[in-house]
């Protein structure tokens, strides 16, 4: 549903000035950073994955059925973005997300998605 320009047409004097955020710029940029990891379908659905314990960069690719060069590009991004972290066994790399506050993220945004 479109607003109508008159919607918006007030003036700044009808209000109270709100205080800028104390937050710093780099803050925002995190964030934003972390959102553009987060818009791709198939880098959601491998932190929901992940949500569940640590996997095996092998195990993500089997179970998606993707080459497992996808997956490792895939990872690399999440782990840039400071969404995953990787743990090497032998032949084996484990991921698993960083911490709390990344689970709480994919949680939270896919059931708000349902509501």
């Amino acid at each position: 549903m479109a607003e109508e320009p008159h919607d918006l047409d007030c003036s700044p004097e009808e209000h109270a000035v709100r205080a800028r955020t104390e937050r710093p710029d780099r803050a925002f940029q995190g964030a934003v950073a972390l959102f553009k990891a987060l818009s791709d379908e198939r880098r959601l659905r491998t932190l929901e994955l992940l949500s569940q314990g640590e996997a095996c960069g092998s195990e993500i690719a089997a179970t998606f059925d993707e080459p497992l060069s996808t997956v490792s590009h895939r990872m690399k991004l999440l782990e840039q973005a400071g969404l995953v972290a990787r743990r090497k066994d032998g032949r084996h790399v484990h991921f698993s997300l960083l911490d709390e506050h990344v689970l709480h993220l994919v949680r939270d945004a896919l059931d708000h998605a349902m509501e």
